[in-house]
């Protein structure tokens, strides 16, 4: 039970994007103020996605709503379980990291986001992920060197609000998550794809779950929207979820999505 809780946590905030419930706001405040509330998570959310654009939905949530210590503690649960892939652990590690190193998050810890770090660099060293490590070391390090350091608020302050709060005007394909659709307009197709795969390779998670990572993949390079889009690839991922999960809820999307890509060529 333990393991499905832990699972549905980890996959299913980073490929549907869901949100943590909003904390009750003191008894008393108004409507202006809880609009006030919601508005300040919005922005420094995303204020950090932008500093960061890695972060995956789940990650960007904690910061946004002050809950790293929860989701570290979500994150942890699944690097000692012998059910979860090396890879999935690598991408634990890494969104640890990140957590405390970001400049907008009120418990930013440089030193523990090296410690979680130079852990992934020992555990880890062939992870696909390696690079990226190396280089958030390197800018902590640097960034160790300024003399002054603006602090979350004083950040969050300076921030473009309007900008931040601005939505996309792009009419995205309804089945794709928040992320996949970063990864279009952020021109970040390839990482996505891999942390999908990352998701799609780890054999702890449902066939479900496994096969949803894989009709995002297929939505993305389907995208008219995509300047790296590719019907070849997008029918590939297609045909391997009829192929592997006939009887996954999201088979007969797939199904269909190829049809589509068909016909249009």
């Amino acid at each position: 039970m333990k393991l499905r809780l832990l699972g549905l946590t980890l996959v299913v905030m980073i490929t549907t994007g869901c949100s943590i419930a909003t904390p009750f706001v003191a008894a008393g405040a108004g409507g202006h103020a809880i609009g006030r509330y919601e508005e300040n998570i919005k922005v420094r959310g995303a204020a950090a996605l932008k500093e960061e654009p890695d972060l995956l939905t789940f990650s960007v949530q904690a910061i946004a709503r002050n809950n790293i210590n929860e989701a570290v503690i979500t994150y942890t649960k699944g690097l000692n379980n012998k059910d979860y892939s090396d890879n999935v652990k690598s991408l634990a590690l890494y969104q640890i990291g990140l957590l405390y190193m970001n400049p907008y998050a009120e418990q930013r810890n440089d030193n523990e986001a090296l410690k979680y770090f130079n852990r992934h660099s020992q555990e880890y060293p062939d992870s696909r992920l390696r690079k990226k490590i190396e280089s958030k070391i390197a800018l902590i390090k640097q960034r160790k060197t300024a003399k002054t350091q603006l602090t979350a608020k004083e950040l969050l302050s300076l921030a473009d609000r309007k900008s931040l709060l601005e939505q996309s005007s792009i009419p995205f394909d309804a089945d794709l998550t928040p992320m996949s659709e970063r990864a279009i307009t952020g021109d970040r197709v390839t990482d996505a794809e891999s942390v999908y795969l990352i998701l799609y390779e780890n054999k702890a998670s449902s066939e479900a779950m496994r096969a949803k990572a894989l009709y995002q993949i297929g939505l993305i390079y389907m995208s008219e929207y995509n300047s790296h889009g590719d019907n070849a690839k997008a029918l590939n991922y297609f045909r391997k979820i009829t192929q592997e999960f006939p009887d996954s809820p999201v088979a007969k999307k797939a199904s269909k999505r190829m049809s589509q890509v068909i016909n249009r060529q």
